[in-house]
């Protein structure tokens, strides 16, 4: 399978990562296995989700919109611990117990697949942490309990299901890299732990 096939880059791939706003020091340490080498460069979708981060203003503490990073297959023959997707922040996110507003690709999200639905159109992923880097250079972090998750991904504009659409990759069901998803916290996100400076 082509997309399992791509973890050769795995090297690069994990540079380009750490040299990205020091983001490696905040993000749960063993996603770094457990990703597949991306389309696109990294560069280029944090890029375009600050680009088109400039159209939303109000920030959230229930809801961001984010990019695909970098993405895993979601069928059942893939081992529930390789299922880790990442996104990057678009629309801005503020927690409400904070006066810190993270805008542009102020943070990331860890998701974790659970699966797909029988036809198969739809994927299941939860989010299991945030990292985040406010203007100053502050890195702050939240993961969920590690048997439970701070919300989920779905389509951009949907408020009622907990699935996202798929595609088919060769063989594989996954999302897009690149694509907008819209990530739903169960419960607003009150505040995150500041974890100390990145740059």
């Amino acid at each position: 399978m082509k997309l399992f096939g791509r973890s050769v880059a795995m090297i690069g791939l994990v540079s380009s990562i750490v040299s990205l706003l020091g983001w490696y020091s905040i993000t749960p340490s063993d996603i770094w296995r457990r990703i597949y080498s991306p389309n696109n460069s990294l560069t280029d979708v944090t890029e375009a989700a600050s680009v088109e981060g400039v159209k939303y203003a109000k920030p959230s503490s229930e809801n961001v919109v984010a990019k695909v990073m970098t993405r895993a297959p979601l069928d059942d023959a893939t081992a529930i611990t390789e299922r880790y997707f990442l996104f990057s922040m678009v629309s801005p996110f503020k927690p409400f117990a904070m006066d810190t507003i993270f805008r542009g690709d102020g943070c990331r999200f860890v998701g974790k697949g659970k699966g797909l639905s029988d036809d198969k159109r739809y994927g299941f992923i939860d989010i299991v942490g945030i990292s985040c880097v406010d203007d100053r250079g502050v890195a702050y972090k939240l993961d969920a309990p590690v048997t439970g998750r701070l919300g989920f991904v779905t389509n951009v504009g949907d408020f009622a299901s907990e699935s996202v659409n798929v595609v088919l990759d060769d063989e594989d069901h996954t999302l897009r890299q690149s694509d907008n998803v819209l990530i739903r916290f169960d419960l607003p996100i009150v505040a995150l732990t500041e974890i100390g400076r990145t740059r």
